[in-house]
């Protein structure tokens, strides 16, 4: 059981692994997502997040925590766009919540520097050392706060040996940002697309296979409205074997905690659920709504994220 708790935190770390190509920007029936910013423009958003969990579909604990992410456009090319990102506002529903999969909500005042390419999609972390510095204060701070909880240090030290990359940093370090960019550079019809993807695997193995359904949902020229939807779901029968691997090098020396039967795998269930909302004349994007689901064994996790352009 401490590997399904752990192996459920690792997959709300997952991010989602959308396509970034730029194609017609509108028609009847469809449209591409977009960015045509420009310099010195600003926005901020309000973000709301919360998590609940739940052990043999009884709710075992519900947080959430609200902040804002004020994002300015600080240099503009024909090719990329440069972006600064930084979080102020920080309030939670419990005021001991510092979860590892929430560490990224908590960086009150860090300044994140990254770039796009020219239609908006993510590109790079530019700032990355200092982004992981920070974390590495953080997750510390957790450790020494719950040394009594052998399972939860654990967990909190594998992750922390995981952010020694920049890749892994951009993976699970500033999901809201890649959050915010995923629609971009993305063509999306009335009638609906499903695509096969790969997810990364942030524990160095396999990467897993996973379905995208995208979707125009809306769309309104008069009003310069477009809502789309991008949705994702983990190929069971071919992530299966990736999960029992994943399992038993969380276990470790453990054979108990790394047993894992074929119900197991059948039940589990991996989604995500996301919906877009933009201005079609300037790119910028007004709502977003994501919800992750992850159910494994008996234990079932529910991630959601509200992202909205303040006024």
């Amino acid at each position: 059981m401490k590997a399904l708790f752990k192996l459920s935190t690792f997959l709300l770390l997952l991010i989602s692994n959308y396509n970034s190509i730029a194609q017609n920007r509108v028609t009847d029936t469809s449209a591409t997502c977009i960015a045509f910013w420009k310099n010195g423009e600003h926005r901020v958003l309000q973000i709301t997040r919360g998590k609940e969990k739940y052990d043999s579909a009884k709710l075992k604990s519900k947080t959430s925590v609200t902040y804002e992410a004020h994002i300015k456009i600080i240099d503009s090319t024909v090719n990329s766009f440069t972006i600064e990102w930084v979080y102020k506002n920080f309030r939670s529903s419990d005021v001991n919540e510092q979860s590892l999969v929430g560490v990224n909500t908590i960086m009150e005042g860090l300044k994140i520097l990254y770039k796009t390419d020219d239609v908006g999609s993510f590109s790079e972390l530019l700032n990355w050392k200092e982004v992981r510095d920070f974390a590495f204060s953080t997750i510390e701070q957790a450790i020494s706060s719950k040394q009594e909880n052998n399972t939860i240090t654990d967990a909190l030290n594998q992750v922390k040996a995981m952010f020694q990359s920049k890749e892994n940093i951009e993976a699970v370090l500033i999901r809201e940002i890649q959050l915010y960019h995923s629609p971009y550079g993305v063509e999306y019809g009335i009638m609906g697309e499903i695509i096969e993807t790969e997810l990364p695997n942030i524990t160095g193995g396999a990467p897993f296979p996973a379905k995208i359904t995208k979707k125009l949902n809306e769309l309104n020229l008069k009003n310069d409205y477009c809502n789309v939807s991008l949705n994702q779901t983990i190929d069971k029968e071919k992530a299966g074997p990736i999960i029992v691997d994943l399992l038993k090098r969380l276990a470790g020396s453990s054979r108990k905690d790394a047993e894992v039967n074929k119900k197991d795998i059948d039940g589990m269930e991996i989604s995500d659920t996301n919906e877009f909302v933009y201005s079609i004349s300037s790119g910028w994007l007004s709502r977003i709504f994501y919800k992750r689901t992850a159910n494994i064994s008996d234990t079932k996790q529910i991630e959601t994220y509200e992202i909205i352009e303040k006024k």
